[in-house]
């Protein structure tokens, strides 16, 4: 999204982050990188919301944006309340009780776009200067680093690149390493004091399964399931595999499990993440 150099920026995580401190640091690295983008973007936090339960992170996100006094606007304070008062139903709003339909959409804008002539109204044409605050948060993930064939090349033992053309932004499983096989391995050693991996969970199961071992300790051991439990289609799964520990080296390394599954889907695994 940065590439483009944009003017403003909309953050809108509320209802796919916990409601815990560890979304809070990443949320902090994202809101810190975009604030100090060469662009320099007006950034504002929208904090949709869960219309079944009222539920969603903005606790948390709006006090990493009141540490840098970046504005938000919340659904769950606005639209949701008028939907609670009775002005409107929950399925004039979303079909799901969380993605808004076409009127849910139009209310929300409605919200934005009256946060933004307010702003505008009572601009100051007098500038300010303010000091960039040191960070709230631990502040792991700032500089965070999305790897895939593009930008890293593993050990393969069995795996192999996806080089296939990505074919738009929806084209998601593209561009990582598949494993087809039992036994089939591919390792990793990157500088890093967090990590996660991305893989793919599917609904064509049965899928196939993979054991992450970091810097082979046994006590450092990841199971990724390809079998995904829902049935909205496949998932694109983000499993945290190192939290603020020791940046050194480490080694990762992933092998495909032997579930004696015939005509299993193949593992895939997107991306590396690092920061």
């Amino acid at each position: 999204m940065l590439m483009y150099q944009p003017d403003l920026v909309v953050v809108d995580f509320s209802v796919n982050d916990g409601a815990d401190t560890f979304f809070q640091e990443t949320y902090e690295g994202l809101l810190r990188k975009i604030l100090t983008w060469k662009s320099e973007p007006a950034v504002l936090l929208l904090n949709n919301v869960f219309y079944d339960t009222g539920e969603n992170a903005q606790k948390f996100h709006n006090a990493v944006g009141d540490w840098y006094h970046v504005p938000h606007v919340s659904i769950k304070d606005t639209l949701y309340q008028k939907m609670k008062s009775g002005m409107y139903t929950r399925e004039e709003l979303t079909q799901d009780g969380l993605h808004p339909n076409d009127k849910g959409h139009e209310l929300l804008a409605k919200e934005l776009i009256g946060f933004l002539e307010q702003v505008r109204a009572e601009m100051d044409e007098q500038e300010t200067e303010a000091r960039f605050p040191e960070p709230m948060t631990k502040n792991a993930y700032e500089q965070a680093k999305r790897l895939t064939i593009r930008e890293i090349s593993p050990e393969l033992l069995g795996f192999r690149a996806d080089t296939e053309e990505k074919k738009g932004h929806l084209d998601i499983f593209r561009n990582g390493w598949i494993g087809k096989r039992a036994g089939e391995k591919i390792i990793f050693e990157v500088t890093a004091s967090c990590i996660a991996v991305q893989y793919r969970k599917t609904i064509a199961k049965p899928a196939l399964r993979a054991r992450l071992v970091l810097d082979g300790g046994e006590e450092n051991v990841h199971i990724l399931d390809g079998n995904f439990q829902e049935d909205w289609g496949d998932c694109l799964y983000l499993e945290p595999v190192l939290h603020h520990g020791e940046r050194v080296n480490h080694r990762l390394e992933i092998e495909v499990l032997n579930d004696g599954a015939e005509n299993a889907a193949p593992f895939y695994l997107l991306s590396l993440i690092i920061a």
